[in-house]
């Protein structure tokens, strides 16, 4: 996979390149860097074939188009939420906006947990701020290093602190190239799909396509940036798109979720899903528009739900309902009545939200 493949390969050393002092040949530490990260890379991928045989499990490879979406509700009802999802605890939950994206249900929260698991396990990359010299006094070449790294601009990076933003945002830049290695292996027939770009209001224009089903990149560091929409006001790019119909176009018309996804120290902010929120309103429009998509005839009243994915915070419960499970003989007890109880609320209220 040649694109996650140089740049798992050179992100550490590009981190470690910016703090040398002398100026050497960047092409010639770009090309040590693959080679030496090689086994770091390969390990990477090995981790995440498990979340692609989940998600072919989980959805066949020849499965009736016509059942799609009963699947993904399905795989949505038996969401492994926890208990600070449900109830919208923790970080961010302040709103109630934010609070429904937290609640809300999502199939494939296993696979998202996987991959943000194997994404933060990943070397973490710093910068080390040399006295009395800013970003902008970087020779030009690692300057836009940065810059498409980080899908910012140095002006915009000016006021940032520098050194926790990077790690945020390569963590979030592992996550996008972990999916899209998902992508590539499943013939670019995965139902997830990252950086989804859809342009400022009212169109929202969608992301251009290569193939029927493959996402144009234009980036070469960093190939989710710059997007279609870079310079568009108003444009949206989600982290996640869970696609109705995985053999179709990833458009408007064709959104069942958009998940958000959040590390620890990344912003959680109201406008953002609110912009999402006018998306989905008008991807019902489009919905409604193709016939064949209808409901029983009526207009579609939901454009695809709105999920906040929070890293660690929200990923799947499984391991920890065995643990439960192994408390003392009384506590025993209780667990089946509580999990029953538990599952009741979160399988109402959210779907139509959104």
């Amino acid at each position: 996979m040649p694109v996650p493949a140089i740049v798992w390969g050179v992100l550490e050393l590009i981190a470690l390149a910016i703090t040398v002092h002398e100026l050497g040949e960047l092409a010639e530490e770009l090309y040590e860097g693959v080679e030496k990260y090689g086994k770091d890379i390969g390990k990477a991928k090995e981790e995440v074939r498990k979340v692609i045989q989940s998600i072919q499990d989980e959805i066949a490879q020849k499965i009736e188009e016509k059942e799609e979406v009963a699947i993904l509700l399905a795989l949505e009802a038996a969401d492994p939420q926890g208990q600070n999802t449900r109830k919208a605890a923790g970080r961010g939950a302040t709103d109630a906006t934010i609070n429904a994206a937290i609640e809300q249900k999502i199939p494939f929260r296993d696979a998202i947990t996987q991959v943000c698991a194997a994404a933060d396990r990943m070397p973490v990359l710093s910068l080390r701020k040399k006295k009395g010299v800013s970003i902008k006094d970087l020779p030009r070449a690692k300057r836009k290093i940065i810059e498409e790294l980080l899908s910012m601009s140095v002006e915009q990076l000016t006021d940032v602190e520098l050194e926790a933003f990077f790690v945020i945002r390569l963590k979030q830049l592992a996550v996008n190239l972990l999916f899209e290695f998902v992508d590539e292996c499943l013939s670019w027939a995965s139902p997830l799909k990252c950086e989804v770009n859809f342009g400022p209001p009212p169109s929202f224009d969608d992301h251009p396509v290569e193939e029927a089903t493959k996402l144009q990149r234009l980036g070469k560091i960093n190939p989710f940036y710059p997007s279609p929409f870079q310079y568009r006001k108003g444009s949206i790019a989600a982290d996640l798109m869970i696609s109705e119909y995985r053999h179709q176009r990833p458009d408007k018309g064709n959104i069942f979720a958009i998940v958000e996804i959040k590390f620890p120290g990344d912003r959680i902010e109201k406008k953002q899903f609110q912009a999402y929120d006018r998306l989905l309103k008008h991807a019902a429009k489009v919905k409604t528009a193709r016939a064949s998509l209808t409901f029983q005839g009526k207009p579609v009243t939901s454009g695809g739900r709105l999920s906040l994915f929070r890293y660690p915070e929200d990923i799947a419960v499984h391991e920890a309902k065995k643990e439960t499970d192994k408390s003392g003989e009384n506590e025993k007890k209780e667990v089946p009545s509580k999990q029953q109880d538990r599952r009741t609320p979160g399988g109402r209220g959210h779907h139509g939200k959104k």
